[in-house]
């Protein structure tokens, strides 16, 4: 039976009564592996058989995700939480858990709200209600900077040998990977505060004395410095990079490697998933694809130089429960590196037809004419950027006087790998497509930066005048309203440079708000969103940051006969405006609608069903399902395939509509090799895009396969 087990009890040791009984026992040191990748490249598979086997060679193992949208306990068919639950192994021990950012901070926060009010206090003008609103509104962010020293507190009570860490997709890990510097940033901002209340302890003649503040400010600065200790000693940790034999995830692979060494961690070994097996009879989809990933490897294996390549090849269905994740483990864990295929070739092959194409007249799902934000999400991996990015070149074709903005606000950007093309902050044309199609993928750290050197120079002019008036020395204080914006809450930046993006479209806003631009280029702007977990977050923020900016203003009102009102209220009033504008736009169904993209298995059919519920708890409006890239006809293997996903699509299906989604629209679209990238494989891809049909809303779906 798996059930739950006590993580916190200490392991039977065979030698323990050789030992003296006054000898402590001796604590063990786990070794980290570190699973990231590009989202849907099959991250949790990988790590969660990689763990099987580790605790399968008589180890203590536990598996933990980090992601936001943990697909864990999907992957072992059991219901997780955040205390490590037994799962069971033919030997050794594994326990499995999903690490929630909102407990990890409510626990930390419990132990530590009394010393950082005092910090508080000691390094500002504001008082108890100020401090309070600023610990509540500005602290969540710091839970995900203490997800990694979530897992080291559950290293230490459980004893393990080995921990395995399921990441979040590329951008969100290679930030979650940034913990220590951000930890040993959010140290300083503590030292700070403390400073004033050492300086004018020192000046009044007394003998400063280290009290608890203190001693948090050194744990804060301590655990970012262990765990850069950790993470970049190989000895301690390694680092397994999971991509798909596809352009678009070696891409990813390539820039997720070079800002990794950047920042000192060193990626062990390269696990390329999912490797179609060569067909045993005439495939135009399989036969294509043995050709495309022959190129792909070739091009991967220079990027990887001499780090371990290890291969696993794609299986007719997702491995779920141990059983079935158990000879993907051992493959892992063999010292082999799998079949070299830079050679690989696909015969040539003929005598198969394909079917005719669908011509494609519009866009297949149902959108109002006074359409301002379409947002394309999903899990990752399902193929929303290039969803997206065809969708954009649809909207463009069937209606003329359409201006549309391409927008990526995912960290790890494909959409210059969709379109085959350069891309940056600074919106470009899309090649192949009618200029009045513009594509951009968005740096919201360079925005964010522009934004807090405004405040920074409207806090000079503020505390050059409290200076000249005051009897009081307040360097301090002017050091620590600098450093309180680097306390935003999580998103601040990725929404305030969507607010910017947002503000170049028609009428969407408040009229007299000073951010509406006089120029109104767009009338419509296509999001490609971040991974499930990640976009969640970005459509919460916007509430957030609202109560976070208006909490800035109550405390400049309360003190403007102090200290004045100048830029600072300017730019916190004109930002408090377009976050309320936004969020009106978001939970209007004739001006935004959100597409979740996903694919005809287990693992995306059970995010999606959980996104869909999500998003109706924000009151975001659903404009469609795209179930992408289904199998064609062709060998016996797609045929199996093609028949698994008619299954899983019923089932979407059927639980979407239980759960309200009754009137939805549901659109299929077709497997191609090599994958659409640029403008013209993407419009011909275009037609293999159809509504899904049913005899009734109720009833049976009549066909789902597309042609071509």
């Amino acid at each position: 039976m798996e059930g739950a087990e006590d993580h916190d009890a200490p392991r039977r040791r065979t030698r323990s009564r050789r030992k003296p009984a006054s000898s402590p026992p001796s604590e063990p040191t786990p070794r980290y592996l570190l699973f990231g990748g590009k989202g849907g490249v099959g991250k949790t598979t990988c790590a969660t058989a990689t763990a099987i086997a580790s605790a399968e060679a008589s180890r203590r193992v536990l598996v933990v995700s980090v992601d936001p949208a943990h697909s864990l306990g999907d992957a072992l068919a059991l219901e997780l939480s955040t205390s490590p639950r037994r799962v069971h192994t033919s030997r050794g021990a594994l326990f499995a858990v999903e690490v929630a950012v909102d407990v990890v901070l409510e626990r930390w926060l419990a132990q530590r709200r009394v010393l950082l009010e005092t910090l508080a206090l000691r390094g500002t003008y504001l008082d108890d209600e100020d401090i309070d609103r600023f610990l509540d509104l500005s602290l969540p962010g710091l839970g995900e900077l203490l997800t990694f020293v979530e897992v080291r507190r559950l290293a230490r009570l459980g004893r393990y040998d080995e921990i395995v860490v399921d990441t979040a997709p590329t951008g969100h890990a290679i930030r979650l990977l940034e913990t220590p510097a951000t930890l040993r940033s959010f140290a300083q901002v503590l030292a700070d505060l403390q400073a004033k209340h050492r300086f004018l302890t020192e000046s009044l003649g007394g003998a400063y004395r280290p009290d608890g503040a203190d001693l948090l400010i050194d744990e804060v600065a301590s655990e970012g410095e262990e765990i850069a200790n950790t993470l970049r000693d190989r000895e301690r940790s390694s680092l397994h990079w999971v991509t798909l034999p596809e352009a678009l995830s070696v891409e990813e692979t390539r820039d997720a490697i070079a800002a990794l060494e950047n920042d000192g961690l060193f990626v062990d070994e390269v696990i390329v998933n999912r490797m179609t097996p060569r067909p045993s009879e005439p495939c135009s989809l399989c036969d294509a694809r043995v050709r495309v990933e022959a190129d792909v490897i070739r091009d991967l294996r220079r990027i990887v130089s001499d780090r371990a390549l290890r291969f696993l090849p794609a299986l007719a269905r997702e491995p779920r429960g141990v059983t079935a994740l158990r000879s993907i483990g051992r493959a892992l864990r063999s010292r082999q590196r799998g079949a070299d295929l830079a050679g690989v070739r696909a015969r040539a092959r003929t005598g198969f037809r394909r079917a005719p194409p669908l011509e494609i007249r519009r866009f297949p799902v149902e959108l109002p004419p006074t359409l301002r934000l379409l947002f394309f999400g999903g899990k990752g991996g399902v193929g929303k950027s290039t969803c997206a990015a065809a969708a954009s070149l649809a909207l463009v074709a069937e209606r003329p006087d359409l201006r549309v903005l391409l927008l990526s606000t995912d960290p790890a950007h494909s959409l210059g790998d969709v379109l085959g093309q350069p891309v940056g902050d600074d919106e470009h044309a899309v090649v192949g497509a009618p200029p009045r199609l513009r594509v951009r993928e968005l740096d919201a750290r360079r925005g964010f930066d522009a934004a807090r050197r405004r405040y920074r120079k409207a806090v000079d002019d503020l505390f050059d005048r409290m200076r000249r008036g005051s009897r009081f020395e307040v360097a301090f204080d002017r050091k620590v309203v600098e450093d309180l914006v680097e306390l935003r809450p999580p998103g601040l930046d990725e929404v305030l440079a969507t607010l910017e993006i947002v503000d170049t479209l028609a009428g969407w806003g408040d009229s007299t708000s000073e951010r509406t631009p006089a120029h109104k280029p767009y009338d419509l702007v296509v999001v490609d969103m971040a991974p499930t977990g990640h976009a969640l977050n970005l459509l919460e923020v916007p509430a957030t940051a609202q109560k976070w900016v208006q909490a800035f203003l109550a405390i400049l009102l309360k003190y403007r006969e102090v200290v004045g009102l100048n830029d600072v209220a300017a730019e916190f009033v004109a930002t408090s405006r377009g976050l309320r504008a936004l969020r009106a736009l978001l939970s209007d169904p004739a001006r935004a609608r959100f597409i979740v993209v996903t694919r005809a298995a287990e693992l995306p059919r059970a995010e999606t069903v959980r996104l869909f519920a999500a998003l109706k708890r924000l009151h975001i409006p659903l404009g469609g399902v795209i179930v992408n890239a289904l199998t064609p006809p062709g060998c016996a293997r797609c045929v199996r395939a093609a028949k698994a996903e008619s299954k899983e699509i019923r089932s979407l299906v059927r639980d979407l509509r239980t759960s309200g989604g009754r009137e939805l629209s549901f659109v299929t679209t077709a497997a191609v090799a090599p994958p659409p990238r640029g403008a013209p494989a993407l419009n011909r891809w275009l037609r293999t895009w159809r509504p899904l049909r049913s005899s009734s809303r109720r009833g049976p779906l009549t066909r789902h396969l597309v042609d071509g």
